[in-house]
């Protein structure tokens, strides 16, 4: 166990090496967080400037290429290597965190799972205080040569103690148990199926235990062997010891079962479970008993049998982090996607107003700067953000700071990215190299055409959303063919 320990502690030592390393690590005020989470950033930052800002690898990678171009889609203007800087420090924060979390958990976990034993120091059961109801252990016994001889699951009783006597309730229980224990048998002259011995009988405050006297034909938990058989019977008497407190009563059962033959290891597993179970219905009066040292002439040795799962933590959360690093590109392609969907479905509104605007005189540059100064209010009121105004707003502020005008237009639909846009961007710059009588008219037949694309492409959206939900409606009619057809094969 410690040497497990000493791996789940190397993520989080070598962690603290890293921070204590980053300690003099700036970040940006957008980087900027406060308490662990800026710790993990300024980690996060030395990383990526300590190891993949200048990999020749990394810089080439088509995945850096793409994340790239998509944040230049986003946000044209801004620094774009201080942004391509500030996402792969953000994804690396994120799996620097989820491994941490992962590898602490994993420590509480391996320790909870090492703490959690029945077994004391002499290698005795320990028992459970009154009041606090039965606990099962799983044990493992190994022979002198370190080999396995098989795995147990005993169920421990709290210490009882003297309650008042129930001697009318046990007739009543007798009764019962002989029409209970039968199962699907017949009868218990002709048991050819799994008795049922139940330790409890709801509405009776008995514990019952169970004994065979012939484990070769029946076990003390009510399983029969009926597989190859190689007699046609044998008898077997089965002892119900029935308690309350410090009163007990013993019923025999006359049983008939067809026993199998038994190899040497299930001999040897059945004579250490019957030991087990023996020595614990014997000393329940006490805090704790000794295991079997023996059996069939092999010295026992006895461990417990733990579920860690600290590993399986760690496991997920690294494949979590690695995961999130490999998927996190997704989200900003959906972005790009969204941002294009939107632009698409604002050009036939925004080609409809500037056909407006210029038929009562006003020039595009005018109309667009009007168009600006209207989302910019728009935006002051809470208004909801557009991809096309924001990129109409930088084209105003490029034609304020002297960029030519043609120069702008071009600049926009480059920035659009898209074929529509670049055909009204080609009639816009045309207007302005040559003249053209026939602009409006233009215009509006652009604006007719947007409109008919604008429908086909609802459409097609339409469409998509009905494939969508073609899987949840299969998984319904799954869920109503299930709720018709168990009913109906139930009643057969």
């Amino acid at each position: 166990m410690k040497y497990i320990y000493v791996l789940y502690l190397v993520i989080p030592l070598y962690m603290m090496l890293l921070a204590l390393l980053s300690s003099d690590e700036s970040i940006s005020e957008e980087e900027a967080t406060s308490g662990i989470e800026k710790l993990f950033m300024k980690t996060a930052s030395y990383i990526y400037r300590r190891f993949l800002r200048k990999n020749r690898f990394f810089l080439s990678s088509p995945g850096r290429r793409h994340v790239k171009d998509n944040l230049i889609k986003l946000d044209s203007e801004g620094d774009i290597n201080k942004k391509l800087s500030s996402y792969y420090i953000k994804k690396i924060s994120t799996m620097l965190i989820l491994i941490f979390m992962g590898s602490m958990l994993a420590i509480l976990a391996a320790y909870s799972s090492g703490r959690e034993s029945n077994l004391n120091a002499e290698g005795e059961i320990m028992r459970s205080d009154y009041g606090k109801g039965e606990k099962e252990a799983r044990l493992v016994a190994v022979d002198e040569n370190g080999e396995s001889v098989g795995d147990f699951s005993l169920k421990i009783s709290e210490i009882e103690y003297t309650k008042a006597e129930a001697e009318k309730l046990y007739t009543k229980l007798i009764s019962e148990l002989s029409t209970v224990i039968v199962g699907e048998n017949k009868d218990l002259n002709h048991v050819k199926e799994d008795l049922y011995l139940p330790d409890k009988i709801k509405g009776y405050p008995f514990e019952i235990s169970w004994k065979s006297d012939n484990i070769d034909a029946l076990h003390s938990d009510g399983k029969t062997i009926n597989d190859d058989i190689s007699f046609k019977g044998e008898k077997s008497l089965l002892t119900a010891t029935i308690k309350y407190k410090d009163y007990e009563w013993e019923h025999v059962f006359d049983v008939k079962v067809i026993p199998k033959d038994f190899t040497d290891e299930e001999i040897l597993y059945q004579e250490v479970n019957e030991s087990l179970t023996e020595t614990e219905e014997e000393t329940r009066t006490k805090d704790s008993f000794s295991l079997p040292a023996d059996a069939e002439g092999i010295t026992l040795f006895w461990k417990e049998k733990t579920e860690d799962n600290s590993f399986l933590i760690l496991l997920m959360s690294v494949i979590a982090a690695i995961s999130i690093f490999a998927m996190g590109d997704k989200d900003l392609s959906k972005k790009v996607e969204d941002r294009r969907k939107q632009m698409t479905l604002e050009y036939p509104g925004f080609v409809s107003r500037l056909v407006l605007y210029m038929g009562s005189g006003m020039s595009v540059r005018a109309i667009l700067m009007k168009f600006s100064k209207e989302y910019k209010e728009h935006i002051r009121e809470g208004g909801k953000k557009s991809f096309l105004y924001e990129e109409i707003t930088k084209s105003c502020r490029e034609l304020e700071s002297g960029v030519p005008e043609i120069n702008v237009y071009e600049r926009l639909g480059i920035r659009c990215g898209s074929q529509q846009y670049a055909r009204l961007v080609t009639l816009l710059s045309q207007n302005l190299k040559k003249g053209n009588s026939e602009m409006l008219t233009l215009l509006r037949e652009e604006s007719d055409k947007a409109t008919l694309e604008r429908m086909s492409y609802a459409r097609k959206l339409g469409e998509e959303a009905g494939t969508k939900l073609l899987v949840p409606m299969v998984m319904m009619l799954l869920i109503v063919m299930v709720v018709i057809m168990v009913p109906a094969y139930l009643s057969f």
